[in-house]
């Protein structure tokens, strides 16, 4: 496998702002405060800030110094936090690059984290849909879109989808420069008046490469078949039907049957806890958030914990 034993969960979306680096160190705390040993990734470039949720004051060590050779294990790149079981590694300044295909620093990751003593491991993904983010995304077992319901939100994360499935369409099709081509034209974003849905296109190419489409189908569909949705900052039962019809409209224009993970409330205190940088798990442990980022852990049906490891 290409994490090993680990589960490995991405935390990504297409809109910065929505609270992902906050979901993302909350259910990193939750999941130990369950007996998970916990390895957070602070893969947001530019935007860093896990260090400052979980409360550790400055990261001495970062990826980096495990990717450029100055830590010889990835051991020697973690910092502790104040939460038992939790381990940080912050980010670095080029930490997304290691996602390319065929690049040895991914494959230096991948057999570092194998051999972790943690049994999950969370990635913090940077906001935006460029393709580096999406390549990272697509290689976690468990892949988490986080939203908002508001339409800029919605929009951007329907384009972060969008992307994740021309980005393995182009692949499947790596040999094929007419279609590929053909795929690049017809998802454009310069060309808003001729942009075809991902549904025209799927039907066109099975028209003229049958088997290869349903290549692509049966290995995307494989893929994605742990990418969920959780929506945050909810305020109505109004604002969740929002992110029902919008999951419709991923399956109508997307071809790609997406579940809802579980609601977030919207939380007046997240300022106050992120200001006395502590986790709102910690903070407020009988809120809704925490009760609803509980059900969303049970709703990721993570693999048990053995005894040994309780």
């Amino acid at each position: 496998m290409l994490w090993g034993d680990k589960n490995v969960i991405a935390v990504g979306g297409g809109k910065g702002g929505v609270g992902k680096s906050c979901f993302a160190a909350n259910l990193g705390v939750l999941c130990a405060q369950q007996g998970r040993e916990v390895v957070l990734v602070d893969a947001d470039l530019g935007a860093a800030n896990l260090h400052t949720i979980t409360g550790v004051s400055y990261p001495e060590r970062t990826l980096d110094d495990f990717i450029q050779g100055r830590q010889e294990r990835l051991e020697g790149a973690l910092l502790d936090t104040p939460y038992e079981r939790v381990k940080l590694l912050s980010s670095a300044s080029d930490i997304l690059s290691i996602s390319a295909p065929n690049y040895s620093q991914r494959q230096k990751l991948f057999r570092a984290i194998r051999k972790l003593k943690a049994d999950t491991i969370i990635f913090d993904i940077a906001a935006g849909t460029h393709s580096r983010a999406i390549d990272f995304f697509l290689l976690a077992p468990y892949g988490i879109i986080l939203v908002e319901p508001t339409p800029t939100s919605l929009e951007n994360a329907y384009s972060f989808l969008k992307n994740l499935m021309v980005r393995h369409l182009l692949r499947v099709f790596y040999h094929d420069r007419h279609v590929r081509d053909y795929i690049r034209e017809a998802t454009d974003p310069r060309r808003p008046g001729q942009l075809l849905q991902l549904n025209e296109i799927l039907a066109r190419l099975e028209s003229i490469e049958p088997a290869k489409t349903e290549q692509f189908r049966q290995q995307f569909s494989q893929a994605v078949n742990r990418v969920f949705l959780v929506v945050n900052a909810v305020r109505s039962p109004h604002q969740f039907n929002i992110a029902e019809r919008f999951v419709r409209i991923i399956k109508r224009y997307l071809t790609l049957d997406i579940k809802v993970l579980g609601a977030l409330p919207y939380e007046e205190r997240m300022d106050e806890a992120i200001t006395a940088r502590t986790p709102f798990v910690v903070k407020f442990p009988h809120s809704g958030y925490a009760k609803g980022l509980a059900h969303i852990i049970e709703n990721l049906h993570l693999p048990a914990l053995s005894c040994a490891e309780k």
